[in-house]
């Protein structure tokens, strides 16, 4: 976070700098607004062109057993830019190397997968897939399973909006 910090200092400086580089040929000195537009304008460009490109920085530097999924996008009030075109905020990703079957339920699939949000610590979540049934629902430490091995009292989700994630593990 220090680190995007100091960039959008570091850009709106350059920013004033070329409005700097520019005006010195000519001999002519800008207001001292301009300076500062500049600076605005370059800070703000840079935290856009930040938010935007994360999601593909972050996904590029994932190790390849882990498969994006999911996608959520979000729109601010405080960015009304995203109401245009709204940011990728948070993904999901399955890990391909935990899948694990159980021989007495052998269509439910326990999975694990890495929720990784902007600017924060990433998650590691386990779920259960019922591919003949399309649906699914996370588990915790706190989740009681029958002797054969099925949570008692899950959540099922359908897994129609998880096309990407039927499609992974689903085969």
């Amino acid at each position: 976070m220090i680190y995007l910090l100091l960039a959008t200092l570091a850009l709106g400086g350059c920013a004033a700098g070329v409005v700097w580089m520019v005006a010195k040929p000519f001999g002519w000195k800008p207001p001292g607004v301009l300076y500062l537009i500049a600076a605005a304008a370059g800070m703000l460009g840079y935290s856009v062109y930040d938010e935007y490109t994360w999601f593909d920085r972050a996904t590029t530097a994932l190790p390849n057993r882990l498969q994006v999924v999911r996608s959520y996008a979000t729109s601010m009030p405080y960015q009304p830019w995203t109401y245009a075109a709204p940011r990728i905020y948070r993904f999901d990703a399955v890990d391909l190397g935990s899948l694990r079957a159980n021989p007495k339920a052998p269509d439910l699939a326990l999975i694990r997968l890495l929720r990784v949000t902007r600017n924060t610590s990433s998650n590691n979540v386990s779920a259960i897939l019922d591919c003949p049934n399309a649906r699914y629902t996370e588990i915790d430490t706190s989740t009681q399973f029958t002797e054969s091995g099925i949570p008692k009292n899950p959540d099922w989700q359908s897994l129609t909006d998880h096309r990407a994630l039927k499609a992974a593990i689903c085969k």
